[in-house]
């Protein structure tokens, strides 16, 4: 696999799972060598984190401190940074408007599995932390997946030393 120096989460408007997502890997990262962010798909003017998710993730000691909204851009693909759709669409959309598109994957596609993570969207709190908690366990199987890598190719060149 390749190394990773970033992770962005992709989100439709960037106001819920990409940002309770980063949230999560922000808090997982600490100490390492890797970057996280969210944008969205359809942002067309800056909005604020929904209320919502916030207090969702705030239940479970998750600050996202990610203050508006911001669009999913050419400029957030290289070769380092491994981006991971809430959807199959928005990976689809990436390949289909970014000629560099490289290393997009779903967020289940990434961990082998399939489907889209469902958006809460107009439901209530209850329905929100429901979501909180299957993004928190989907970016900490993602986590473990780089960081399992990483410690094997340290592994691997301590042994060629």
């Amino acid at each position: 696999m390749e190394k990773y120096d970033r992770v962005i989460f992709v989100s439709s408007d960037d106001t819920c799972k990409g940002p309770m997502a980063e949230g999560v890997m922000r808090e997982l990262i600490k100490g390492k060598e890797l970057t996280t962010a969210s944008r969205g798909m359809v942002v067309l003017f800056p909005e604020p984190i929904n209320p919502k998710a916030a207090m969702a993730a705030e239940g479970f000691g998750i600050p996202l401190v990610h203050p508006s909204s911001i669009p999913f851009q050419e400029e957030d693909l290289n070769e380092r940074t491994l981006v991971l759709t809430m959807t199959e669409q928005q990976k689809r959309s990436i390949y289909e408007q970014y000629e560099t598109a490289i290393n997009v994957y779903t967020i289940n596609e990434f961990l082998d599995g399939e489907g889209d993570v469902e958006d809460p969207a107009g439901g209530d709190l209850q329905v929100y932390t429901e979501c909180f908690e299957r993004v928190s366990v989907l970016v900490k199987l993602v986590a473990e997946k780089l960081f399992l890598e990483e410690e094997k190719e340290v592994r691997n060149d301590c042994n060629r030393k």
